[in-house]
């Protein structure tokens, strides 16, 4: 199913309405960078070009599922080490980053977040049933860097579809294209997987991790070896449940950027995502 997000809570908030979640008027202010380690793209064609014109960033961020446009990239370096980056609403109520190294580096992380994506896209190869070849295939990920590579996301668009909130991911169609040029064996079995990235989250006090494992083709693509941004992928929150939806919300027209959020209510302790394979 597409559009399905993963999350792992550390609070909740419980409130009533959606007029305390969105507030009025929706297009009243606009996103602001977090750090400065960040990367701005803007479509060009078929293909992208670097601005890093932070002024840009709410054009940047207006795409939808039928045109992501071009995407933010939080926490860039690609050396490790990445500091805290991303966007967040001029309330600081709902703020979207990077996953940084002390946490992706943490033991407990890996074995309970980091483990669930990577079982997520591993539950699509041909061995999905040989915990042998899987476990073998995590450890190929976790020495060749592989949570470094998936922590920095790239973000093309946050909206507000009705009561839902929607982030949109540019990334890979395919997965196995992201490691090519890192471990051939490991790209060999990530072969037609389809995973966006690691993004948190912090809307009023409550935190998480979004990440989806379904994607549709953009007709874009950057101009490295590995054709990113082929793929654009959603994450889907129920604004008012808080519950995760199987499926993208239906479209309205124009949806707009999520400004003056202000709370997610009902949002459970740990919720994950069950679906038919």
């Amino acid at each position: 199913m597409a559009g399905l997000v993963k999350k792992f809570l550390a609070s909740a908030s419980v409130v009533a309405g959606m007029s305390a979640v969105f507030g009025a008027p929706a297009m009243a202010a606009g996103f602001t960078a977090i750090g400065t380690d960040l990367i701005l793209r803007e479509q060009v064609g078929t293909g992208f070009e670097v601005t890093n014109d932070l002024s840009q960033l709410n054009s940047v961020l207006q795409g939808d599922s039928s045109n992501p446009g071009g995407n933010v990239e939080f926490g860039s370096s690609d050396t490790g080490g990445n500091s805290l980056a991303g966007v967040q609403n001029s309330q600081g109520t709902a703020i979207f980053t990077n996953v940084t190294e002390d946490i992706y580096n943490d033991v407990t992380w890996q074995q309970t977040v980091g483990l669930e994506w990577f079982d997520d896209a591993w539950a699509q190869t041909a061995f999905a049933g040989n915990n042998f070849v899987r476990n073998s295939a995590y450890g190929i990920f976790l020495t060749n860097g592989g949570f470094d590579m998936i922590s920095d996301p790239n973000i093309s668009y946050i909206n507000e579809v009705g009561d839902d909130i929607v982030v949109g991911l540019a990334g890979h169609l395919n997965l196995a294209d992201r490691f090519r040029d890192v471990h051939l064996g490991l790209a060999n079995f990530l072969e037609g997987v389809q995973m966006s990235e690691i993004f948190a989250y912090d809307i009023n006090g409550v935190t998480g991790f979004g990440w989806a494992d379904s994607a549709t083709a953009t007709g874009l693509a950057d101009n490295d070896a590995a054709g990113s941004f082929s793929g654009n992928y959603e994450v889907v929150i129920d604004g008012i449940t808080g519950q995760v939806l199987s499926e993208p919300p239906a479209a309205t027209p124009e949806p707009s950027t999520i400004l003056g959020l202000m709370a997610i209510g009902g949002l459970v302790a740990a919720t994950k995502r069950k679906s038919a394979k």
